[in-house]
């Protein structure tokens, strides 16, 4: 149990190093020009797309799905890792 608690942990947190990779990108904006950011937003625009439903998009200068994508992949390792070990 303890390898798959290991590897839960070690994926989530690749894929929250995606998604502040991924917000950085979108602010400097060199999507043609990096030919790794396009498989990044394609592989964390899912997943950020799900929580923009909720988020109130056309009142908010600033989009926080990256944010809120974090503490939600926070709260989703450090549970099922304390229900694995």
């Amino acid at each position: 149990m303890f390898f798959l608690a290991r590897l839960i942990d070690i994926l989530v947190t690749i894929y929250m190093w995606m998604i502040v990779i991924r917000a950085v990108l979108s602010w400097v904006s060199p999507y043609p020009r990096i030919p790794i950011a396009g498989l990044l937003f394609r592989l964390t625009d899912p997943f950020l797309e799900k929580i923009r439903q909720f988020l109130p998009m056309p009142r908010m200068a600033v989009d926080l799905s990256p944010v809120i994508a974090i503490l939600i992949l926070m709260v989703i390792r450090y549970v099922v890792i304390a229900a694995l070990v």
